[in-house]
């Protein structure tokens, strides 16, 4: 099974591994730095449980209009400081918050949207990733998407989830 950590990646070699670039599509993404007072952050996303430092950001999906009881019930992934500040971008335009993004600017969140595109292919068979948050590598099911970032970090999510965020131009 292969195993995909971070590491430099040139576009051959990842066009040889069968990744395809798609740019992001642009939508509000918002996000907060966990605070140096808080403790970790254990977070559970699609295949994965990741966890968060004091100092990393993390980005929130208010991923229908249903206000949540704490921040803490939004789906949420981390992004290590760096990353974030070179792949994020504040939001530019008008655009009018749900109630849930209402809520998550409350406490704390600030609109970005994502800048850049990623490296991705959709795995036709369990495929194990250890992601830069990850605990351990953890195996991607068959139909599910390993991504690689710009700075050689590979993650994964499902399909619908990579539908909803990226695109071929």
């Amino acid at each position: 099974m292969d195993l995909y950590t971070q590491r430099h990646w040139t576009q051959d070699e990842l066009r040889a591994e069968g990744f395809n670039f798609y740019h992001r599509k642009k939508n509000v993404i918002l996000a907060r730095e966990l605070p140096p007072h808080e403790a970790p952050k254990i977070i559970h996303v699609e295949y994965d449980t990741l966890i968060a430092p004091a100092g990393y950001i993390i980005c929130y999906d208010p991923d229908d209009e249903n206000v949540r009881p704490t921040i803490d019930h939004y789906p949420q992934r981390p992004v290590e400081p760096e990353v974030f500040h070179s792949t994020h971008r504040p939001w530019d335009e008008q655009w009018t918050p749900t109630a849930a993004e209402e809520d998550l600017l409350a406490n704390g969140c600030l609109p970005y949207y994502k800048v850049a595109g990623v490296w991705a292919k959709r795995v036709t068979a369990p495929t194990l990733v250890k992601s830069n948050e990850s605990l351990d590598a953890i195996t991607v099911p068959a139909g599910g998407w390993v991504l690689v970032g710009g700075n050689g970090e590979p993650y994964s999510t499902t399909d619908s989830e990579f539908w909803e965020r990226y695109e071929v131009i």
